[in-house]
């Protein structure tokens, strides 16, 4: 008994992602790849300008069901990551970097949409970051944070641009895939990662009296300057920050507040690189006065 095979039989198509494919009768305009670019580091750029000159609300966002607003930002970035390794994965999947070769119509579908998904998680961070606290260098960690958050649109917008015209050299798409993802993971990790491992608060110091040399008056410039409202609540210095401690309820004293300033804790960067001995000395002296400490 013999069986035939019938050649003509109708096979599965596989979907071809476009992005993975070159067509030699059509390349990518001349110039495409500078447009990219360009529009890249505009985006970054005007991001940065624009948070650090406009006047930021330093008023927390938060969602229900997280205990602050840093704590729903720090979620909402490590979700983003999670879904920027899965397109991460995908995509080395149908490079053939993963094991074989799936360009299938599934594999492009969780490709994009997990893409999707972590750009749409990161706009209520965005939307906190730069227009309710703008653009801060208060710190290494937080100015970094801040050059990744603006870099990471333009990224974005770069690579959604080089995916749109098509038919570039094959490594230009994964190499501005990869630049995105790594500058996603800077933001995750000058954020969540580090909110982690801030959990054990500073100890507390016993309150004393305000010494002569601390000036409450000098303290409101510091509180200001330093940005001390973007995260805390204070009447006297018409402050109105959600993300740590309201300091009117708290009523923290002096030595208390020397010590959270100098060495951090809970979530709050320490300030002793920052600020001189003076500049906390008088800041502390303006909280504890103010907030009845």
């Amino acid at each position: 008994m013999s069986t035939t095979v019938d050649t003509e039989a109708p096979t599965q198509p596989i979907e071809i992602p476009t992005e993975l494919t070159e067509s030699p009768g059509r390349r990518a305009p001349k110039g495409a790849l500078l447009v990219a670019v360009v529009l890249g580091v505009g985006i970054s750029v005007g991001l940065g300008v624009y948070g650090k000159a406009h006047t930021p609300s330093n008023v927390a966002i938060n969602l229900a069901g997280f205990s602050s607003g840093l704590a729903a930002k720090a979620w909402l970035a490590s979700l983003a990551f999670v879904l920027a390794l899965v397109q991460l994965v995908t995509a080395l999947r149908m490079y053939g970097k993963l094991g074989r070769s799936a360009t299938g119509a599934t594999v492009g579908f969780v490709h994009r949409w997990s893409g999707r998904l972590a750009f749409l998680l990161t706009l209520p961070v965005a939307y906190h970051c730069i227009f309710k606290l703008g653009f801060q260098d208060p710190s290494t960690r937080v100015l970094a944070h801040s050059l990744f958050g603006c870099a990471v649109y333009g990224a974005f917008a770069a690579k959604v641009t080089i995916v749109r015209l098509h038919n570039f050299p094959r490594f230009v798409l994964p190499v501005a895939g990869g630049l995105l993802f790594a500058v996603l993971v800077g933001v995750w990790w000058t954020s969540a990662v580090w909110l982690y491992g801030q959990n054990t608060p500073a100890a507390a110091a016993t309150s004393s009296p305000i010494p002569a040399n601390a000036h409450a008056a000098a303290g409101a410039k510091v509180f200001a300057s330093a940005g001390c409202g973007s995260c805390h609540t204070l009447a006297a210095a018409k402050s109105s920050g959600q993300v740590g401690p309201n300091l009117d309820a708290a009523k923290p004293g002096y030595d208390t507040v020397v010590v959270m300033v100098t060495n951090g804790g809970g979530g709050m960067p320490s300030f002793g690189g920052q600020l001189s001995k003076q500049q906390i000395r008088d800041v502390a002296a303006f909280v504890a006065t103010s907030a009845g400490g």
